[in-house]
């Protein structure tokens, strides 16, 4: 397996440094090796402390795996001090390995992650060591000490960076007051605008994950340019799929892919075995005739390609369960989410007074609605139209049908595993 190495600093709330690195190789199928420079006592709100290690203990970690490991590729993040900084860039010079240097400053929090003597180390010794030098727009000004306000600027900075010694530089663009996000890669005296939609939100560990899936893509041969194209693809995914740990900034998700196709195996397969006893339990007069529709979004679904839903026949075969698939009661599902986002589930049966009696005397938060137009020429089931009315997504609402689309009971909750045990409620 191939193998990169990541000489950075631990954060002790797992969005950024070291434990973010890991994750963001690990998603381009590429081992992490590790050598730690600080042990930094860190959330989602500010650095609380910084324990740098000694250099020789740092330059020990590099040396223990250098001599056991083939490393293809390695990235520095948080070097802290001179000293240090000074210390990796003398022993990764002897390597001939691929370096991507990210010049951690401060942190996505906000504070410092440096002794005022790094900046210096960094021009003399560590860029001139760097294949790929990935700088923000902060860190690019504090090294070539002058302000980066536009895109003439961004190239004077880049060509400048690159005479400090990198051999290439990723200027990125998140800092600068522009529409998109444009990254700005300086090689072979060449220049590679790389742009996407602007996030507005701050991230945690978004620079050491950029840095992390450059080395990434470089220890599996891709050159600068391919590896610069694929890390900024991945950290863009990363980015939307930012979530929030604790009371300050979002942490940055480099596994978003990996964790999104774990969520899809397990919501299709939850949701076909719910289907499945769900028509053992129906009697034939509440499947409808195409079979009984059951559909399963993902967390924070915004399309019906995010719905997994089902349609079971009784007598048949077991049914397959498909993304997009059942995209009626899927746009119901979206519909029921803009107002509860936990209403991730929901099903269709056949109207029948019985079964509405049956309903309400479940003990279950029904409504019933009637007539209106439908909400959309797709969506014959009117089920936007009525969550709108109610304003809420109760557990069944009762549609009894009118202006073009025949009567349904459709019930919502959580989960397919709810669903089923409501629906063993209503027919109790």
């Amino acid at each position: 397996m191939l193998v990169a190495l990541t000489i950075a600093g631990s954060d002790s709330v797992g969005g950024a440094g070291i434990q973010a690195d890991i994750k963001a190789m690990a998603s381009q199928g590429v081992h992490a090796a590790v050598a730690i420079t600080a042990i930094t006592a860190q959330n989602t709100t500010r650095v609380a402390s910084i324990y740098p290690l000694p250099a020789r203990e740092v330059i020990a970690q590099i040396d223990a795996v250098l001599e056991d490991v083939h490393v293809s590729a390695a990235k520095t993040g948080m070097l802290y001090s001179a000293e240090i900084a000074t210390a990796v860039a003398e022993r990764m010079s002897r390597e001939s390995i691929p370096l991507v240097v990210d010049p951690v400053l401060v942190a996505g929090v906000g504070d410092a992650l440096n002794r005022a003597d790094l900046l210096e180390a960094l021009r003399e010794h560590v860029i001139p060591a760097a294949t790929v030098l990935t700088p923000n727009v902060p860190e690019a000004e504090a090294l070539v000490k002058y302000s980066i306000e536009d895109e003439a600027d961004v190239r004077r900075a880049c060509r400048d960076l690159a005479a400090m010694g990198a051999e290439a530089v990723l200027l990125k663009g998140g800092h600068m007051e522009t529409d998109e996000c444009t990254d700005t890669l300086f090689h072979d005296g060449k220049f590679l605008r790389i742009s996407g939609p602007r996030v507005c939100a701050r991230g945690h560990g978004g620079g050491c994950i950029l840095s992390s899936l450059l080395a990434a893509n470089l220890a599996k041969g891709n050159n600068i340019w391919e590896s610069a194209l694929a890390a900024k693809a991945a950290i863009d995914e990363a980015i939307a799929a930012r979530h929030a740990i604790g009371r300050g900034v979002p942490v940055v998700e480099p596994l978003a892919h990996q964790l999104r196709d774990a969520q899809r195996y397990q919501v299709s397969t939850r949701l076909r075995h719910a289907a499945v006893e769900a028509v053992k339990l129906l009697p034939n007069d509440l499947v409808p005739l195409s079979g009984f529709a059951m559909a399963f979004a993902l967390p924070g679904a915004e399309s019906v390609q995010e719905v997994c839903g089902i349609r079971a026949v009784p007598g048949t075969a077991a049914p397959c369960a498909s993304f997009g698939g059942e995209a009626v009661l899927g746009e119901a599902i979206l519909s029921a989410m803009r107002f509860d986002g936990r209403a991730r589930a929901a099903a269709e049966l056949s109207f029948t007074e019985d079964l509405a009696r049956s309903v309400r005397s479940a003990g279950l938060v029904s409504r019933t609605v009637r007539g209106g137009r439908r909400s959309s020429p797709k969506s014959g089931t009117g089920a936007q139209d009525a969550l709108i009315h109610l304003g809420f997504v109760p557990d069944v609402v009762i549609d009894r049908g009118g202006s073009g689309r025949g009567p349904a009971i459709r019930m919502f909750a959580p989960s397919p595993e709810e669903l089923l045990a409501n629906l063993r409620a209503i027919l109790r």
